[in-house]
């Protein structure tokens, strides 16, 4: 838009006619490139609506559109098009601006499928595609649709696609094998759309080869496999609010990681070849359950930011001086308080809010929480080393006095409960260096296969019941 008075006045004037849904001709419309009509509760455009041929910019957002007016689809050199929350259902038409559109907004609408001209038109100027917050978007994917929408890729160059219950059709990321940013989560969810996608790489995913920026905040992930390192050229890896809980060593085969966001995941340890992400600059882990951190992770050359914020570390870094950010607040050992630590601290808490200082306070059960068949891991440590059962102690109930043998209440048989494992974090960890390798952390060194199934038996004994009858003296009877 031409940046002159007499040009503003003009723009508002046709706005206003925009509201009373016409538009007269006007001998100024080649002056303008830039139109915003957002939240002006527009349902339709008149058709009398006089093309603007010089116009790049549309925003008619937050309005109550339906579909895409004519009047837009006939605009021949807009780039930049945000037509987002209105309650579009379909964009599939090739529209006038095809080969001119750079920037395409569709998010948060009423899409029952993707707009399909996007796939089959390939518009090589079109770089970043927004279709994200359409719950509906699969809703037209049936019937042999979707298999032919497989069959095109796109050429855009980032995606944002989060929020729109993929699970079933996430295969339709491997149509965006030429993006290099993909966003398939963000931190404000719908928890009626989420894309779930349990592992990584998952299918479709595992096709876009050249992403550079992956963004899978609340994607349900649970595991991240082996052939992560398939994405040779990531950068920037955001899985934070997941349930992770380790990483493979192939994670560290990332080599061109400079951010990598982990935070509010249910990680127990890292990986050991850490040190391997030579580039990595800015590191999140807050928010997990980490217990201990590589020794190596002070030989990360780049490493400028590092946040460990409320983990269960028992011990403080010694490589403080080469950080730039740090935060160790809320961790099982003393918070530093010297000056330059916390110069670094509220520095990379400008945009973190609701954090506390200091020491985590070890949570102490109450005994009326402790059930008489867990046991500490001393006690598990010794019952795998020397294979024998862990005595389940429970106190006695029953009155051991003559008097009340005679009382049937005292003959009624007790079913003994099986053992359950102790509530600990240990627990994953012991069992996930078994499968790796038949490793136990207790005291690092092998544990043979003997000595595991002695102790999945240990901690899984099958119940022992005393069978109906069993005290019965059937000695008088003629047999």
């Amino acid at each position: 838009m031409v940046g002159t008075k007499e040009t503003d006045e003009k723009t508002s004037n046709i706005i206003n006619g925009i509201n009373n849904h016409h538009l007269c001709k006007v001998d100024y419309q080649n002056n303008i490139t830039v139109l915003d009509l957002t939240n002006r509760k527009i349902s339709s455009l008149s058709e009398e609506l006089i093309v603007l041929p010089n116009l790049t910019h549309l925003n008619i957002s937050h309005n109550r559109l339906t579909e895409v007016p004519k009047t837009v689809m006939n605009l021949k050199n807009l780039a930049v098009l945000d037509i987002s929350y209105n309650s579009i259902i379909f964009f599939d038409d090739p529209p006038s601006f095809c080969d001119t559109i750079e920037k395409l907004d569709i998010s948060n609408n009423k899409l029952e499928g993707p707009p399909l001209w996007v796939w089959v038109e390939k518009p090589k100027e079109l770089s970043k595609l927004n279709i994200s917050n359409n719950k509906f978007i699969c809703q037209s994917l049936v019937n042999g649709y979707f298999e032919e929408l497989l069959q095109y890729n796109t050429l855009v160059y980032e995606i944002d696609i989060h929020n729109c219950n993929l699970n079933k059709h996430m295969k339709l990321l491997a149509t965006c094998c030429n993006c290099r940013v993909i966003s398939l989560g963000c931190k404000e969810y719908n928890c009626g759309a989420l894309n779930q996608l349990e592992h990584l790489p998952c299918s479709g995913l595992d096709k876009c080869l050249d992403v550079e920026k992956l963004y899978l905040s609340n994607t349900q992930i649970y595991d991240i496999n082996s052939d992560i390192d398939i994405f040779k050229y990531l950068k920037e890896l955001d899985l934070s609010q997941n349930y992770i809980h380790s990483l493979p060593n192939e994670f560290s085969n990332l080599e061109n990681l400079q951010i990598c966001i982990l935070s509010y995941n249910k990680l127990l340890y890292l990986p050991d070849n850490l040190n391997k992400l030579s580039k990595l600059e800015r590191l999140y882990l807050n928010n997990n359950e980490l217990c201990m951190l590589p020794d190596n992770l002070q030989e990360l050359p780049c490493l400028k930011t590092l946040d460990l914020y409320s983990n269960y570390l028992c011990d403080g870094l010694e490589f403080l001086h080469s950080l730039e950010e740090l935060d160790l607040a809320q961790n099982y050992f003393i918070e530093p308080d010297d000056e330059k630590y916390l110069m670094k601290k509220d520095k990379l808490r400008l945009n973190c809010i609701d954090r506390l200082d200091g020491q985590k306070l070890e949570a102490v059960r109450d005994e009326s929480e402790y059930s008489h068949s867990e046991i500490d891991d001393e006690e598990l440590y010794d019952a795998i080393n020397n294979g024998c059962q862990v005595e389940q102690v429970s106190p006695c109930s029953r009155s051991s006095t003559p008097e009340d043998w005679d009382s049937d209440e005292y003959w009624i048989p007790l079913y003994l409960k099986p053992i359950t494992p102790p509530r600990s974090p240990w627990l994953f960890f012991v069992k996930k260096k078994m499968e790796e390798g038949n490793f136990c952390p207790m005291d690092a060194h092998p544990i043979s296969i003997a000595e595991k199934v002695k102790y999945e038996k240990m901690i899984n004994p099958q119940p022992e019941y005393e069978s109906d009858g069993q005290f019965d003296d059937y000695s008088g009877d003629e047999s």
